[in-house]
């Protein structure tokens, strides 16, 4: 066949592909320059995959190698990035209903799903193996060997892990549970034998849960690969191709892989201590524009030294007392210190270049803000305390810095200053002193 005839053929099943998707996607649309128009791409992703998508139930907030890239997809767009939840049962059905314009969370590639969607290029090639606890590892080698009656075989909906037990092993008992982020701990408790899942999900969870081990994972049961879903619309697929195509030819995408392959996961959900801290450090800084105009109405100093220097000495001391090195106890306690000052005198020279009068409706500084922000320090060296064996571990200083980014990002110089002492490392130097 020659060149010519062969581009025919692919000119016309494209064009046949969206003339039979036409009943999925009522109203056939260019994607690309909806985005465009929009500003903003639309990612689906589910949040219950590592390595590729997990969402912090706490914050709310996306990490993961999908999520990364989706970042880096928008960026190359030149517009925004909107997540978007879905879940395994319900991705067709919301890719059909327009919920969003690319699924990004590791999708595997199969015929079902291409009957009324399009996959860019495969960025990973992969299949089933089986992830056990250790000491049933010799167990449960085979299909053969899993495809008993006897066998617990857990399994999470609506994806290709319930597809493959179910066409696969159809004499084992099926458990279906729903969380993706919790089945494994199924396993772990004995309450479950297994589950046959996509080897690199073995690979990162026997490192999370030490019970566990992925049995051959470089011969898995199938092969598979990794794509990203997306509707039938083939001028946003070659755009998107073209990106990828480019993301692992630069090494970027190797780069994102490897990166959360190896991310703390167990480290980055952040202990309660933590949130709590960081909650609390944000909590006393927004009480500083009421702070600032009760000062500014009464013309009192914004430093008092004095006071500053009682106030840190008596939390350092009692931080130290529950393991928190002196020197670095102070340190955080000052930063706050500096930080609310850092508010207060940004908001008093903006006030003079204004000539601002005097504020009506402010707390009363003795009578109402410092009684509320002393209410605030017992509970604040609590969560210090509490959240310091996470602080001092420098294994876990990327999951402290990405949620001082969730919760204080949007404090600015202030929350920069207040956390500095969390995320700059000083803890970890400090136990090593």
């Amino acid at each position: 066949m020659t060149t010519s005839t062969w581009k025919l053929i692919a000119t016309v099943s494209a064009l046949s592909v969206l003339t039979c998707a036409g009943a999925a996607y009522p109203a056939a649309t260019n994607h690309l320059d909806e985005i465009l128009a929009r500003g903003s791409v639309r990612v689906g992703t589910t949040g219950d995959y590592r390595p590729f998508s997990y969402r912090d139930r706490a914050s709310g907030a996306y990490q993961g190698s999908d999520v990364e890239l989706a970042g880096q997809l928008a960026q190359a767009l030149g517009v925004k990035l909107e997540l978007v939840a879905t879940s395994w049962p319900t991705l067709m059905t919301d890719l059909a209903g327009d919920k969003f314009d690319i699924a990004m969370s590791g999708v595997s590639v199969n015929l079902e799903r291409q009957k009324y969607a399009v996959f860019s290029l495969p960025y990973l090639r992969d299949g089933k193996t089986p992830i056990t606890r250790c000491e049933n590892k010799e167990r449960f080698q085979t299909m053969a060997q899993i495809d008993r009656p006897t066998v617990r075989l857990v399994v999470n909906p609506g994806g290709t892990n319930e597809r493959f037990a179910r066409a696969h092993f159809p004499r084992a008992q099926l458990i279906v549970h729903a969380d993706n982020v919790t089945i494994f701990d199924e396993i772990v408790s004995g309450r479950a034998d297994l589950m046959v899942t996509d080897a690199i999900e073995a690979r990162l969870q026997q490192t999370l849960r030490a019970p566990l081990c992925a049995l051959h994972p470089q011969a898995p049961f199938d092969v598979s690969e990794k794509a990203y879903l997306l509707p039938p619309d083939w001028r946003w697929k070659n755009w998107v191709d073209q990106w990828l195509h480019q993301t692992i030819d630069s090494g970027a995408y190797a780069r994102t892989q490897d990166k959360w392959l190896n991310w703390p996961w167990e480290q980055a959900r952040a202990p309660a201590g933590l949130e709590q801290l960081l909650t609390l450090m944000h909590e006393r800084l927004m009480l500083m524009p009421d702070v600032a105009r009760s000062k500014w109405n009464s013309g009192t100093a914004i430093e008092d030294v004095p006071r500053e220097n009682a106030i840190i000495d008596a939390l350092a001391a009692q931080a130290g007392q529950a393991g928190v090195p002196l020197a670095w106890a102070k340190a955080f306690f000052r930063a706050q210190i500096e930080a609310a000052k850092n508010v207060q005198s940004a908001l008093f020279e903006r006030w003079r270049q204004e000539k601002a009068g005097q504020f009506a409706g402010v707390p009363d500084l003795k009578g109402d803000l410092r009684p509320r922000l002393d209410a605030l320090t017992p509970k604040l060296l609590k969560a210090l305390t509490d959240s310091w064996g996470l602080l001092h571990n420098a294994a876990g200083q990327q999951a402290v810095r990405a949620q001082v980014e969730r919760q204080l990002g949007a404090a600015g110089k202030a929350g920069a200053m207040a956390a500095a002492p969390l995320s700059d490392g000083s803890a970890s130097r400090a136990m090593a002193d």
